[in-house]
């Protein structure tokens, strides 16, 4: 536990430092979605103001509907939270892919704007 609770001591540390970031890319499995250091991140940059996007990661794991049920739940989830996006990802079918890298694009541009 020692271990655990200095590495999200350095973590935190670490981002509140970086002046340029503009953004938080969440990866979290889609089979255990939000757990508790997902939350504790999420809590983070909304108290931070800073967008964060989730991305549920192995979603080829699950069937098509299934996969979209836990979307749509964690989107209401969250929903209240408008600084926090989710999607479906999948590295292994290229599933979200596309949508990810405009997440940050849309982050980098309002950056540089």
């Amino acid at each position: 536990m020692e271990v655990k609770n200095k590495w999200q001591f350095e973590l935190e540390q670490y981002l509140r430092k970086r002046e340029a970031l503009c953004g938080v890319v969440l990866l979290s499995d889609i089979r255990h979605p939000l757990k508790e250091f997902d939350r504790m991140m999420i809590n983070w940059a909304v108290q931070s103001q800073l967008p964060i996007h989730l991305l549920l990661t192995k979603a080829d794991k699950l069937k098509r509907g299934a996969a979209q049920n836990i979307l749509l739940k964690i989107k209401r989830e969250l929903e209240s939270h408008n600084e926090v996006s989710v999607q479906l990802f999948s590295s292994l079918k290229n599933t979200g892919v596309v949508e990810a890298q405009n997440v940050i694009s849309s982050w980098l541009e309002d950056e540089e704007g």
